[in-house]
């Protein structure tokens, strides 16, 4: 991005502070962002407040709120190579400021006009699991016609999507979106700034439960997605879900179904899963460096969004040989004792542990199998009987050894007789698995970002 102060003043409604209108024509801000530790030279401060704005609040089906007010941080940003800053205050500083009512409500409209400005294809990815890889594929897939920008890492919420915005090179001909909620309305806000051509769900699961007791009104926030979608556009969703199918009506436009069933417009047969993924999509064969037979849904919605730009086969397989995973999914790594070990870190749910279980089972080895295993946040009053319910392919699965993690897997360590960690205790865990490790020997590490199993994973490589 390249404006002038003086734009970006015009863009947000702001005023202009401890420079004059003539110079703020002449000094230009080419970065934007919200962490002072990351500003680039002639970049835009943003700070976030630590305090709700109500009225702008109904503006967003959710809000940041800072744990410490960011304006504490615009001399330090200065520091860094910041130009200017935005302010929804006075401050006392020197830097050029625009004084703005909200500066979230700023960085949306500077975005806004970013995005008008630049206007790529665009495309937007949600869903209870798989969105992350989703995006990932489909950026891959495409940048082997096209010039594409995607979402870094899972940057899919109300700050994470305009930063995406504003990181955009000017030349980009395709943008590919992951957008996220845990709220009813936020898909709707999101949905609305993209205004993506393309929309796509990959999966209706059990994530954010907690807030919306069942899956229906999952289903009901995820189709908000389509709200912002162009009436020229296409939607893209699992033709074998139901609660999809049943929402899909609510847009008229074109629609497109991926799935393991006849009725779907991409068919899938003949997954197999063991350390790669291969499957036929009408017929087509491809084969991808991806775990878990559940992932060729996910490169079959792809498929599907690739094949809208034209691309051949053999550019699409081309681009899945390519294929570059955002951190902790599923990874698989290479551990100092000569293990391998399965990553998927990130986030967890019901489904998606299912999933990591049964991937563990099929996945090849040498040697034992080691499953970590730790608690799946966000699921309410539902959380005991979740965790539970794990007990059943656990058992089935048989492996050499378990070990689980958390508060909320402590009644399941119980009933499988496996070892318990709490949070504080990783580098224990860490060293009772270092004294059983072989070469040949694979471990998944499985759980909810909030238990930071990441930390295990460092030690292990």
């Amino acid at each position: 991005m390249k404006y002038s102060l003086s734009q970006v003043n015009e863009i947000v409604h702001g005023r202009l502070l401890n420079i004059d209108e003539g110079k703020a024509r002449q000094l230009f801000v080419t970065s934007v962002d919200f962490d002072s530790r990351r500003i680039r030279q002639n970049g835009l401060f943003l700070p976030i407040s630590d305090h709700d704005h109500p009225k702008i609040h109904e503006k967003f089906a959710d809000y940041t709120i800072a744990g410490v007010d960011g304006h504490l941080f615009i001399d330090a940003a200065a520091k860094k190579g910041a130009a200017a800053s935005l302010a929804d205050h006075f401050v006392d500083s020197k830097l050029p400021i625009i004084q703005v009512e909200d500066t979230q409500l700023a960085f949306w409209q500077l975005a806004a006009d970013y995005l008008k400005r630049i206007n790529p294809t665009r495309i937007a990815v949600t869903g209870s699991n798989g969105k992350t890889t989703t995006k990932d594929l489909i950026a891959s897939i495409l940048a082997t016609k096209y010039r594409v920008h995607h979402t870094e890492a899972s940057n899919n919420n109300e700050i994470g999507l305009p930063k995406t915005i504003l990181d955009m090179p000017e030349d980009t001909q395709i943008a590919v979106f992951e957008i996220g909620m845990d709220r009813p309305g936020q898909l709707t806000a999101l949905s609305g700034l993209i205004q993506p051509d393309i929309a796509l769900i990959t999966m209706i699961g059990e994530a954010h439960i907690a807030f919306f007791k069942t899956r229906e009104r999952i289903a009901d926030a995820k189709i908000e997605i389509i709200t912002g979608l162009k009436k020229d556009g296409t939607f893209i969703y699992d033709g074998d879900e139901p609660l999809l199918t049943a929402r899909a009506g609510q847009f008229a436009g074109r629609k497109i179904t991926f799935g393991l069933g006849a009725q779907n417009r991409y068919k899938l047969e003949h997954v197999s899963s063991n350390s790669t993924l291969s499957f036929d999509l009408n017929q087509q064969h491809y084969q991808v460096n991806l775990l878990g037979a559940f992932n060729a849904k996910n490169t079959a919605a792809a498929i599907a969004a690739a094949e809208c730009f034209d691309l051949t086969p053999s550019d699409i397989q081309t681009g899945l040989d390519q294929l570059q995973l955002t951190k902790n999914r599923l990874q698989l790594l290479n551990g100092s004792q000569g293990e391998k070990i399965i990553s998927d870190v990130y986030n967890s749910n019901p489904t998606a542990a299912r999933e990591a279980i049964h991937i563990l089972q099929s996945f090849p080895s040498k040697g034992h199998k080691f499953l970590v295993l730790g608690d799946m946040l966000e699921l309410g009053d539902q959380a005991a009987a979740m965790h539970m319910a794990l007990k059943e392919p656990i058992q089935t699965a048989g492996f050499d050894h378990v070990y689980l993690v958390g508060p909320l897997m402590q009644n399941l360590a119980r009933d499988l007789n496996a070892p318990h960690y709490d949070q504080k205790s990783l580098d224990r865990l860490t060293t009772d698995l270092k004294a059983q490790l072989s070469p040949g020997d694979v471990v998944l590490l499985k759980a909810s970002h909030g238990l930071h199993l990441e930390k295990v994973e460092q030690s292990l490589i």
